[in-house]
């Protein structure tokens, strides 16, 4: 094995994020304007945790053993963590489906509600870019495409 995922519904994430809010309260911490405990990515829930999120919240994961040469496929918006086992080199592919895309602008909507400095800021995604350019050739075939004659 040389990582352990740990993977979650993407209709939990709210549920994560309140917990995570919880958590922090509970021992001491400023949660500050702008903050997003899941995608500032500073926790990491362990066994203890993870339990407490279950029983008080209802919210329980995949866990995932990832061997060399395996791949893990994230789903749009579900709360992940990673614990690297060995050493490990990440390659990542953000993919946005049609099945996935309400969930892909949501994303972008939050990465927007943080503050201006955050790694997470920007939209990576380009959801908005994407539905263009997607339309915009779907007409074009449209447009040059020849009547059928009967």
């Amino acid at each position: 094995p040389g990582a352990l995922w740990h993977i979650y519904d993407a209709m939990d994430a709210d549920k994560i994020r309140d917990f995570l809010n919880k958590v922090g309260k509970e021992r001491g911490e400023e949660i500050e304007p702008h903050h997003d405990p899941i995608h500032d990515q500073s926790w990491y829930l362990d066994v203890e945790l993870q339990n407490r999120l279950y029983k008080e919240y209802g919210v329980l994961g995949y866990t995932i053993v990832q061997c060399m040469g395996d791949a893990v496929f994230i789903p749009a918006g579900a709360p992940h963590q990673v614990k690297n086992l060995h050493s490990c080199i990440k390659v990542a592919e953000d993919f946005v489906s049609p099945e996935h895309l309400n969930h892909c602008f949501s994303l972008t909507q939050e990465f927007r509600l943080l503050s201006d400095t955050h790694t997470n800021h920007e939209d990576k995604l380009q959801v908005k870019n994407i539905m263009y350019h997607a339309v915009k050739d779907a007409l074009a075939v449209l447009n040059n495409a020849e009547p059928e004659e009967d």
